[in-house]
């Protein structure tokens, strides 16, 4: 066959080699369109041809890389889209593929399962779960099983009729190990059973024993016998404590008959029929359920990815498109082929059968996906049935971490994965020693922790329960990043300090992962994890609360929750002000609903009317807006995380618009809110991860793959292996290898259940199954599961690498280097050598032993100020820009003034006409004073002032000969009051008095070598002895524009003053 595999170990540049190997074959005449490459993410996908495309320009290949967008580079479903789309004729389907999003195919499926699940079917899996014991196993459930066969075999493209066979095989191999049922009846049995507890409790009770362990058994066995009479049964598990029960020495003889008859239970005919019924059960849903969704999608038109694999799988055996394959593909490219399914396998095999060229690359060692279907074995028999891996073709180099880490991961997998080549398994670092700064230490670290001594008590020996081994991990990493670790972070060219962020802790589980994350906010860190809880957060009830609250305006629960966390009241007031309110309304002295005198309150009300016609998604934005929610959330601390938290319930708001879209069904707030509940319910409601370079990151070692750290952390080193053998096992058919022309051929289903619970251990079957080659098998691929998984997780880091361990024996890193067996110690918490050595070079390490008590401090975690905007003030009166003074009411925001004496220098214009216009007749003296020039001839002056009275239309009222001796009067007198002085006429003046401008125009403004005189007209025309009230109404007038002199002339002695044009007179008016 012509495949080409390509060993890419971790850190060993695969995506370089990928890159290497389209450029060399596209140099050779590869087709850009005739090319098909599979990654196992969109993010390697768009790295991949990027890079391809840039190697391409620098070879100066311009036109293959502008014909790169031609070729299928992506996900293995987005390329399975693609195929379907344009061979949509042959496949029997729409051109327009409407592929069923991840999220709705568990909805669906779920309507399809409620369709067969009948009254009768439902209660007698229940009845089944009661006597195998599940229904006490809080992490059963018996729908999830059969979803769980449905989509296996959906994935590995099992038939209905190797479905069928599985159910009755899956019973037959099961029954060899539970022995021959009794002939005696079941009623027999229970009878037996029944008088043997009484017989049984009346011996213990007038026995002498006095001791706790044998009164305990009394009480057990009096509930069983309870049990027993009003159920008429008891579950296998109950048999099974039975045969396990526990007494005092004295009492041993008392109950040895009920014990011995209790473990021959499995003689009990139901014992047998239970298991096979409920096995028959679990295969006939899920047959029912293949059948029900087929039809329900077949109905709709719909597909699912897994229906897509199947349509391609179909497909690619059509000889006219296997015709047009081969004339089109070039290259076929598939990226972390251990990581594909049984089906994407069965797909790149009849793919690579039409191309010139097919390269897959990837590492067995990291197949850690088996819960998702990826089959090592399969892969493993592409290999060698291709003619195994050539020597040109292993990445030797790795590129990512120091000499001391791949050395130190050489020694433990080559041993680890005997079953594979050295040199598949082992690299040759390029980060070497000479490389290394003198501020770098040890790339292996051992952390031990000890529990301190309690004063007068001797040291135990035992490691404290949880949360100590965590808390104790955290505090060593604040305190040993303290002491200034220098780390070369990927892409970086020089070596730094460390920080929170270059720092990784990869846990077994997610409940680790919440638990160490926990113990790293304790110790004052910030941690980037995606756990569960988001609706259970201060800042997400706020919202729902107010949600809620739109919805019903009864709901009493959320305006109690709006009040504690939006309007920051206590608990105790809240009550108090219900009870009040409750006993007000018995009383019918209420007329508002409770909660309406706080603000909060009342803004939701009125936007109930507002938000009638919005959609949820728009209601939540506004909230967030309107109320200004963030600026409450951020007051509460963690102002990052919470707000991240915001945006991810936003996000999740549109997410359930987006899938009603898809299902064609209404979306409205009512729906969302229960929606939402029911991802709380079933711990999918993630919060925002708050991944930054303050905070560590956690995550599981199955997340991990793929990624790297400088500073890796491996937590959990003293998990068990779990080798059940209960639930679902592809099973190969005895005496057959793998063939590769069908893949998915000659394999079975069987599911095997636990009839004990969490009484399996010390049973029969126990024992039997224990010495089973089944289990042997199991214990192999158990073994090597968790060698790939523990190879991902060393090979994570970058500059250290850091095993924390106790007194408890890290028995997974035990297992990887003793080839299985835990109970040999690998790490010596007293010595700074190791077991490995690699090229002749042994390998140390930085051991430390730490001591902490079993308390530890809450530590602050250090919080950067949020930037926010000014709070609004809502509507505001702020003052004009421009000062008017005529308009406004300034008298209170100058100083204090008063007016001088009057000074007249000429007689009051004589005006005899009671109709006079005063107010023209003083516009026009104005510009006549204005106009005014000195060196005018009598003529010129004589002229230019009956023109002025002219135009300004007063010529009936005053003449020339009465404004000419005014005038003449009014320059004398400032000559003779004015020494020596420049006058500018109509002066223009604009400045800033604070934040507003003050921009008018001076009548006068006289400047003289003693200072600034300012002189502005005033029109009044009646009696003058109210001369000082006129004066001082141009007073703010006269003060701004003193003040915008001053600044302009930077003079600080200017008077001023106003003149009454029609009057002949002046006064100086004076600020304080």
């Amino acid at each position: 066959m012509n495949i080409k595999i390509i060993s890419a170990g971790a850190g060993s540049g695969k995506t370089y080699r990928l890159t290497q190997e389209m450029v060399r074959l596209m140099r050779e005449g590869v087709r850009a369109g005739g090319i098909i490459a599979t990654t196992f993410t969109k993010k390697a996908a768009s790295e991949l041809q990027e890079r391809v495309r840039v190697k391409l320009l620098s070879e100066g290949l311009n036109e293959q890389a502008e014909d790169l967008t031609n070729a299928l580079v992506g996900t293995v479903h987005s390329l399975g889209v693609k195929l379907l789309q344009r061979f949509a004729f042959e496949a029997g389907i729409s051109p327009e593929v409407a592929i069923i999003a991840e999220e709705d195919q568990q909805i669906l499926f779920n309507q399809s399962l409620a369709t067969v699940l009948t009254e009768e079917r439902v209660e007698n899996m229940a009845s089944l779960c009661d006597r195998l014991g599940l229904s006490s196993n809080e992490y059963f459930d018996w729908r999830r099983e059969v979803r769980q066969i449905t989509e296996v075999s959906r994935a590995n493209a099992f038939s209905l009729e190797v479905l069928e066979t599985s159910r009755q095989r899956s019973f037959e191999s099961f029954r060899v190990y539970l022995g021959e049922p009794s002939a005696k009846s079941p009623e027999a049995f229970n009878a037996e059973l029944s008088q043997m507890l009484l017989d049984s409790i009346e011996r213990l009770e007038s026995n002498a024993d006095e001791t706790k362990v044998t009164k305990d058994a009394v009480k057990d066995l009096k509930e069983l016998e309870r049990d027993l009479r009003l159920r008429g049964e008891l579950s296998w598990r109950s048999w099974a404590k039975i045969s396990k029960l526990k007494t005092g020495v004295k009492s041993k003889d008392d109950v040895a008959d009920l014990l011995e008859f209790a473990k021959v239970h499995e003689q009990h005919p139901q014992f047998q029929q239970d298991i096979k019924a409920f096995i028959d059960q679990i295969f006939e849903l899920a047959i029912a359920a293949l059948d029900e969704f087929a039809a329900y999608k077949k109905k709709r038109g719909l597909i699912d990815y897994t229906d897509m694999e199947a349509l391609i799988m179909e497909l690619l055996k059509d000889e006219q498109v296997a015709t047009v394959l081969r004339s089109e593909l070039d290259l076929l490219l598939v990226d972390e082929f251990q990581d594909t399914s049984p089906m994407q396998l069965e797909i790149f095999l009849k793919l690579s059968q039409f191309a010139r060229h097919s390269i897959w690359v990837g590492d067995p060692k990291q197949s850690i996906y088996g819960f998702r279907g990826a089959a090592p074995e399969l892969m493993q028999a592409i290999i060698e049935q291709s003619g195994g891996v050539k020597p040109e073709d292993i990445q030797e180099n790795s590129w990512r971490s120091r000499q001391d880490l791949v050395f130190a991961s050489n020694a433990i997998f080559v041993k680890a994965f005997a079953q594979m080549p050295p040199e598949q398994v082992a690299l040759i670092p390029q980060r070497t020693k000479t490389q290394e700064p003198i501020e770098a230490s040890d790339a292996l670290v051992h952390w031990h922790f000890e529990e301190e001594e309690e004063e007068g008590k001797k040291r135990s020996g035992r490691t404290p329960g949880r949360p100590w081994p965590e808390n104790a991990t955290a505090f060593a990493l604040r305190e040993w990043l303290q002491r200034k670790v220098y780390v070369l972070p990927k892409g970086e060219k020089q070596y730094r300090l460390a920080q929170a962020g270059d720092v990784a802790v990869l846990c077994r589980s997610n409940t680790d992962c919440q638990n160490m994350a926990e113990a790293l906010n304790r110790a004052g860190f910030k941690v980037a994890i995606a756990r569960a809880g988001l609706l259970n957060t201060a800042e997400a009830k706020l919202v729902l609360a107010c949600l809620k609250y739109l919805l019903n305006y009864h709901d009493s629960l959320s305006v109690a929750e709006i009040l504690l966390l939006g309007a920051g009241k206590d608990i105790e007031t809240i009550v108090e002000d219900r009870l009040d309110y409750l006993k007000s309304y018995d009383a019918g002295d209420v007329t508002n609903r409770w909660g309406t005198n706080d603000y909060l309150i009342r803004r939701l009300d009125e936007l109930r009317t507002e938000t009638i016609e919005l959609s949820s998604t728009e209601i939540l934005h506004l909230l967030v807006e309107d109320l200004d929610l963030r600026r409450r959330i951020v007051s509460w601390g963690k102002a990052n995380q919470r707000l991240d938290n915001l945006d991810v319930l936003r996000k999740l708001a549109l997410q359930y618009e987006e899938g009603c879209n898809r299902l064609q069904s209404a979306a409205s707030l009512g729906g969302l809110l229960l929606w939402l509940n029911e991802l709380e319910t079933e711990e999918r409601d993630f919060q925002a991860a708050g991944e930054s370079p303050d905070a560590v990151n956690v995550m599981t070692y199955h997340r991990s793959k793929g990624l790297e750290w400088p500073i890796v952390v491996c937590y959990n080193l003293e998990k068990d292996i779990r080798t059940e053998l209960w639930g679902l096992s592809i099973v190969p058919e005895e005496g057959t290898q793998i063939d590769l022309n069908d893949i998915l051929g000659n394999r079975w289903l069987r599911y095997w259940v636990n009839p004990y619970d969490k009484q399996f251990k010390g049973t029969n079957l126990a024992e039997r199954l224990a010495q089973s080659p089944i289990q042997a098998q199991k214990i192999v691929q158990a073994t090597q599961e968790e060698n790939r998984l523990l190879y991902v997780g060393l090979t994570r880091a970058r500059d250290y690498l850091i095993f924390p361990t106790t007194n408890t024996p890290t028995k997974w890193l035990n297992r990887a280097w003793h080839e299985g067996k835990d109970e040999f110690p690998t790490l010596d918490a007293n010595v700074s050598d190791t077991p490995w050595e690699w090229a002749g070079i042994p390998l140390s390490k930085e051991t430390e032993t730490f001591t902490f008590s079993r308390d530890f401090e809450q530590l602050d975690i250090e919080e950067a100020d949020i930037a926010f905007l000014e709070l609004r003030a809502g509507k505001q009166k702020h003052p004009p820009l421009f000062i008017d003074t005529w308009k406004e009411n300034l008298i209170d925001q100058i100083p204090a003034h008063h007016a001088g004496e009057l000074i007249t220098y000429a007689s009051a214009l004589h005006i005899e006409s009671l109709l006079a216009d005063f107010n023209q007749i003083s516009r026009a003296v104005k510009a006549f004073f204005h106009a005014w020039q000195a060196d005018y001839s009598p003529a010129a002056l004589n002229e230019m002032t009956a023109g002025l009275l002219s135009r300004f239309e007063v010529a009936e009222w005053i003449n020339p000969e009465q404004l000419l001796p005014a005038g003449l009067a009014y320059r004398n007198f400032l000559d003779n009051y004015f020494q020596d002085s420049f006058y500018h006429q109509r002066y223009s003046l604009r400045h800033f008095y604070g934040s507003r401008i003050f921009e008018r125009e001076i009548d006068l403004l006289i400047e003289g070598e003693d200072g600034i005189a300012i002189v502005q007209f005033s029109s009044y025309a009646g009696d003058m002895k109210r001369y000082r009230a006129k004066a001082t109404e141009l007073a703010p007038f006269l003060y701004f524009s003193k003040d915008g002199v001053q600044q302009v002339f930077r003079e600080t002695n200017i008077r001023t003053f106003v003149h009454f044009v029609l009057n002949g007179a002046m006064v100086e008016l004076f600020f304080d």
